[in-house]
């Protein structure tokens, strides 16, 4: 099995029912790098939370953090 075909498994393994998600599937689900992520959870814009050793992020964070920046952009607009 190749490493693609492996990953492709696994994604299709992942179900929308998952309450965490770790910041590299974050990052994948909002289409930024891990850099990105592990910037917002340090500013504290995207909420996250250890398990042991482990990072994860909620899935309702991301989902408040992408309404939080719809909210922003339809303020912006209406000042234009």
């Amino acid at each position: 099995m190749t490493v693609r075909e492996e990953a492709l498994m696994n994604e299709s393994c992942i179900t929308d029912d998952q309450l965490l998600v770790t910041p590299e599937e974050a990052a994948r689900r909002l289409s930024v790098g891990r850099t990105t992520i592990y910037e917002l959870m340090a500013s504290g814009e995207l909420q996250s939370v250890n398990i042991g050793r482990c990072r994860r992020v909620p899935v309702s964070s991301l989902s408040s953090f992408v309404n939080r920046l719809i909210g922003d952009a339809v303020v912006e607009q209406r000042r234009c």
